[in-house]
């Protein structure tokens, strides 16, 4: 039934896409001339979907003022370099959070005390840029992070790769990414995370942050709709054998359903689905309360399987200042010793700028890009969320969490922000009902 589903809709989307491609920018840029949006070098470049540094920001952009000094120009015109056969940009995203809890009895029993602690969230430098004449050009990216967003919990590898990749068009096809990069799977992942309304991603049990493979990426319907899907399996990278590491098959599809001619309306909806092959015979999910630094409040340990099949919709309205983010994850484990257990969880977030801003929408990629304050001041945004993870099923008692948050989000101009998320979690598990406070500020600055 479920599948059934997933096809019907994925049809419905590719027939609104084909009905609405009457508003059709044909440049390599994302969306055509909204001056909010990326700026890229090549078409490679354009089907990214990375970081957006502010050195591809337009001209019109980089005149604007703000009461917060920014970044010198003549700083700023050190950060890139643009040959005709080579161009190389240089970027970094320092990120710093702090988290407070407050925790009941109950909460403590399940898991432990969770300690008031500063996180050094994300410290990354980046260099991408293209390489080639104009007549075809490879794109590259590497981001080397101080505890990126997929180091280990232990964090003993504290500098590594979170990202590593080259993309190469390939004709009509689009262009084919090799490397390290992000599977093509819900929009928590594919997006910016730091530019999300919400500071954490929530639905984190059911992908994993950065893996090894190929994919392959383009546009439909001229730029209604985009597609991506690859296989992954990073085998070699950590020297295990090939036959003990589970494969990945990813893909996502999404239809830019209505979109106004300045960008700040737009209907945008997605369906993504996900094979994981399981790593010495075990699947394993997990999840914190959108707290970098808290332990694993859903868990559902080992579980002896072959694999597991996931499928994801996601759905985006903006109306100038308001907006409305919302997706669903369901996970089928195919585990025949504890009943072939499934999970699910969800969130809906609902954003508003105070300030009349929005994310505008990138069409080569499929998903909403960071806020360009338009005022002197900066932007501010105010967001609540509710979201579940259920990862109790059959014989496994991962536990059942509930949490709602509220957020303030303040972009002080195109590299600043400050953010402070005020939230409760409920957590069913162990045959208790515990509950747990969370305050987190963010300091953020991407360059």
């Amino acid at each position: 039934m479920r599948i059934r589903i997933a096809f019907v809709t994925f049809w419905l989307m590719l027939l609104w896409s084909f009905a609405a491609m009457g508003q059709a920018p044909d440049s390599i840029h994302a969306g055509g001339n909204d001056p909010n949006l990326p700026q890229p070098d090549s078409k490679a470049d354009a089907l990214s979907g990375e970081s957006q540094l502010t050195s591809q920001d337009s001209k019109a952009v980089k005149e604007r003022e703000f009461a917060i000094p920014d970044v010198p120009d003549s700083v700023d015109r050190l950060s890139h370099y643009s040959g005709d056969y080579f161009s190389i940009r240089f970027g970094i995203v320092a990120i710093a959070d702090y988290n407070a809890f407050f925790q009941d009895s109950d909460s403590i029993t399940q898991v432990g005390r969770q300690r008031d602690q500063w996180d050094d969230r994300s410290f990354r430098f980046i260099f991408t840029g293209n390489i080639g004449p104009e007549s075809y050009r490879l794109h590259y990216f590497a981001a080397y992070a101080w505890n990126g967003f997929d180091a280990p919990q232990n964090k003993t590898d504290t500098w590594n790769f979170s990202d590593l990749t080259i993309r190469a068009p390939v004709g009509k096809l689009g262009a084919l990414t090799f490397g390290k990069t992000k599977e093509p799977f819900v929009y928590e992942i594919v997006g910016d995370a730091a530019f999300l309304p919400s500071l954490e991603r929530v639905l984190n049990p059911f992908f994993i942050s950065r893996d090894v493979g190929i994919s392959l990426s383009n546009t439909l319907f001229k730029k209604r709709m985009t597609y991506s899907g690859g296989w992954f399996n990073d085998w070699w990278v950590h020297g295990k054998d090939f036959d003990s590491t589970g494969n990945h098959f990813a893909s996502r599809v999404t239809g830019l359903i209505s979109i106004n001619e300045d960008g700040s309306r737009y209907l945008h909806v997605g369906a993504s689905a996900r094979y994981a092959g399981a790593d010495l015979g075990m699947i394993r999910l997990r999840g914190k309360p959108e707290s970098n630094v808290a332990t694993n409040y859903v868990d559902t340990g080992n579980i002896p399987a072959s694999n597991q099949n996931e499928f994801a919709f996601e759905a985006l309205w903006t109306r100038d200042g308001y907006s409305v983010l919302t997706e669903y994850v369901h996970s089928q484990v195919n585990a025949t010793k504890v009943a072939n257990p499934s999970f699910y969880g969800f969130y809906v977030t609902g954003s508003w700028f105070i300030t009349g801003d929005h994310r505008p929408y990138d069409r080569n990629v499929g998903f909403a890009r960071r806020p360009i304050p338009r005022h002197r001041w900066g932007a501010v945004e105010l967001a609540v969320r509710y979201s579940r993870l259920d990862l109790d099923d059959k014989s496994v008692h991962g536990g059942l969490m509930n949490k709602g948050l509220l957020d303030v989000n303040w972009f002080l101009n195109r590299r600043m922000k400050l953010g402070v998320s005020g939230g409760f979690v409920n957590l069913d598990r162990a045959g208790l009902n515990g509950f747990t406070s969370i305050l987190q500020t963010r300091m953020q600055f991407v360059y």
